[in-house]
């Protein structure tokens, strides 16, 4: 079972809160500093870019360095990566079969997979639910993140997004095509943080101590504020609220991949892996969260269907936002 100390619990919520408000102040900062004609759209793209480059991939460097990897957990990773390429490939075959374009159809497809299980909103509130173990639990979870990512969610966009833009008529077809794509995406700056998490894993599991300075001067936590105002304020700027609700139908769909079919495949990959207790607990939490900040990069970086990340983004962070507020304000009304 997952240990509750209360000490824990009051900061992990203390931080859930900053956490959202920086999320809300950024999206809010960034939407308004468009309207007002300080920044356009376009400047969003290479503010994306540097953020992945300059904070993502130094975070995902040094949280993997310093995460404490539990005998025998090595199961809440393998379900997590499983579960979310299973959502990306049911969002894909969704898609197919709804015939959308493939600017449309990689957005649907890789929203219904890419969670916010990271530092945003899943690691917040597994800190606050239960403190310390849910925390680690969740940074183990994380663990495929970087892998998924980079290796099968980059490569995606950027086939629909040739696809979309027609740049893939003229090329190779195929495993040569795939291959091509793949090598692009791997030698693309903004793959970084694969390498940094890859080298994380490999000088925590050789037992290389990292520099105390890191913690001390709280390098990881400076770096997590940035990467929030930068890739949230960065989306706020590309946010068109007049074009939002003509994808809400679109956006209702990913939710209920997020929300329904997502924990469902949790649940078979749970029982095919064996998941119990405290590990089960926090994987069916994290394959509910609402999409992952990095799909409505992706589809910015890729000139995929911006308006409608965005609009499920908004959507699916709401739906969520507005379970945890409620189960709150029913926790705080309850007596004892």
């Amino acid at each position: 079972m997952l240990a509750t100390d209360p000490s824990q619990l009051d900061f992990g919520q203390v931080r859930f809160v900053l956490f959202v408000g920086c999320i809300l102040l950024a999206m809010g900062g960034g939407y308004l500093l468009r309207r007002l004609g300080v920044v356009r759209s376009a400047s969003a793209r290479p503010i994306m870019s540097a953020a992945i480059v300059g904070c993502d991939a130094p975070i995902a460097g040094l949280a993997i360095w310093h995460l404490r990897i539990l005998e025998g957990v090595w199961k809440v990773p393998v379900a997590g990566g499983i579960v979310a390429v299973a959502a990306c490939t049911l969002g894909l075959v969704l898609a197919r079969w709804r015939r959308m374009g493939p600017a449309d159809a990689a957005v649907f497809g890789l929203q219904g997979g890419m969670g916010n299980v990271g530092y945003t909103l899943g690691g917040s509130l597994c800190f606050a639910l239960w403190g310390l173990q849910g925390l680690a639990l969740e940074q183990m979870y994380c663990l495929f993140w970087p892998f998924f990512a980079f290796l099968f969610c980059f490569p995606l966009a950027r086939h629909y997004g040739e696809r979309a833009a027609g740049a893939r008529a003229d090329g190779p077809s195929g495993l040569a095509y795939a291959g091509r794509t793949l090598a692009r995406s791997l030698t693309d700056l903004r793959s970084l943080p694969l390498y940094t998490a890859a080298l994380g894993l490999v000088l925590n599991l050789r037992g290389v101590a990292p520099p105390a300075a890191i913690e001390r001067w709280h390098v990881i936590d400076v770096l997590m504020v940035t990467g929030i105002l930068t890739q949230f304020g960065s989306v706020g700027m590309t946010v068109h609220a007049r074009r939002l609700p003509v994808f809400w139908k679109k956006a209702a769909g990913t939710a209920a991949v997020k929300f329904l079919a997502s924990p469902l495949l949790m649940v078979g990959a749970a029982w095919a892996l064996g998941l119990t207790g405290g590990p089960l607990a926090v994987c069916l939490l994290l394959a509910a969260m609402p999409s992952a900040l990095y799909s409505v990069l992706m589809a910015n970086l890729f000139g995929l269907n911006r308006d409608l990340a965005n609009a499920t983004f908004i959507l699916t962070h709401a739906v969520c936002l507005g379970a945890v507020a409620v189960v709150a304000a029913v926790h705080l009304l309850t007596p004892g």
